[in-house]
């Protein structure tokens, strides 16, 4: 099968959606399907062309077509992903919904492509009647969330497309910790850790504000915040203006292969997310059998199961994180056998070769004649 698989970013951008498809694309390569990733160019100097491992990158701008609202250069783009989408000829499209699915939008009318869209986050204004997500879906033969939760919210927003939707969990290719052993969480120096995009959405200003208050009661503790965004310079002054800028990390952005490395720093890793899909971070921590604190939204609990495979916090405020924080620290044997069923969760529900077969049958279902 000929798959046409569109993100929004790609490597070197370094994401959660990124990092699953430079693991689901090889899997699904050796079953003999042939790939092409479609991406935009976020960065101005890398190649239109790139071979990536065994990918096949195209790069567009379509972000700075769709920032400047230039209209040749939206053209431009509009002719290029067509004339892709021609000389290769897929059997399907499969959309990772972001920004750039306008273009995709744009130029579904020119080639006519079966597509399966994968949604992810999903926060309220993207569910409203006149949105972008509102017309992808109703393009698309077929629509897949990844968490229970976020296929409920589809299903409430778009019930007439009931039954093209379904959800699929992420996996964690085997291969992708490449080695590291579990390292047991250190409560005497402990570290508090928050990975991801430097976002408003990933509420790191919430941990920030949340570490202020443990401070005052574990002062040896240290908060590690690894990632990079739009978010950075307004988090870097919110760390000194809580005074707490000489025990906070902020270390950038790591390399997928050093992410394991990382979360074995860490005696909890904290994600007071305002939306989410399901984080692929999520999945890393449990694997490393850390204890979780999580917020209460989309495909979170569903794998952080509260008091069991860690905390999920009702409101999702510094108070309620620093007490939850606090708590743990005071009951390392009760972090610790979080941490292992965190585990234990992840491998039951989680498996990559399932997440494997899934995407690949649901391919097949699309590429079908209806």
């Amino acid at each position: 099968m000929k798959i046409l698989y569109w993100t929004d970013l790609f490597f070197p951008h370094i994401g959660g959606i990124e990092t699953f498809s430079s693991d689901l694309i090889p899997a699904l390569q050796t079953k003999g399907h042939e790939i092409k990733l479609l991406t935009s160019r976020h960065i101005p100097n890398l190649p239109d062309v790139e071979r990536i491992g065994s990918i096949t990158v195209h790069r567009f701008d379509i972000w700075g077509a769709i920032k400047t609202k230039d209209l040749k250069k939206l053209m431009s783009v509009r002719r290029a992903v067509t004339e892709l989408k021609r000389e290769f000829n897929p059997d399907l499209t499969h959309l990772h919904f972001g920004a750039t699915s306008y273009m995709y939008v744009q130029t579904q009318s020119a080639v006519c492509v079966p597509t399966l869209t994968t949604v992810h986050a999903l926060p309220e204004s993207s569910l409203t009647e006149d949105s972008l997500l509102k017309k992808v879906v109703h393009a698309s033969r077929a629509v897949n969330a990844v968490s229970a939760k976020g296929h409920g919210l589809l299903r409430n927003a778009f019930p007439d497309a009931a039954d093209r939707l379904s959800h699929i969990y992420y996996g964690l290719a085997p291969s992708a910790d490449a080695g590291v052993e579990v390292a047991p969480p250190s409560f005497d120096e402990p570290v508090f850790l928050c990975l991801g995009r430097l976002a408003a959405q990933k509420g790191f200003d919430v941990a920030l504000k949340a570490f202020a208050r443990v401070g005052k009661v574990i002062p040896r503790a240290r908060l590690m915040i690894v990632g990079e965004g739009v978010e950075e310079t307004a988090l870097k002054q919110l760390s000194a203006t809580l005074c707490i800028g000489e025990r906070v990390d902020f270390t950038g952005s790591v390399p997928p292969q050093a992410v394991y490395e990382v979360i074995n720093k860490a005696t909890i890793v904290l994600l007071p997310s305002r939306f989410e899909g399901l984080p692929l971070v999520a999945l890393q921590a449990a694997k490393m059998q850390r204890p979780i604190v999580s917020s209460n939204v989309d495909g979170l609990p569903e794998l952080v199961t509260d008091q069991e495979s860690g905390v999920v916090l009702k409101e999702n405020n510094e108070l309620e994180l620093a007490n939850a924080i606090i708590a743990l620290m005071r009951d390392p044997q009760k972090a610790i056998a979080m941490g292992k069923a965190a585990a234990r969760r992840f491998e039951a529900h989680f498996g990559f070769d399932h997440c494997v077969d899934q995407y690949e049958g649901l391919y097949r279902r699309v590429a079908s004649p209806t």
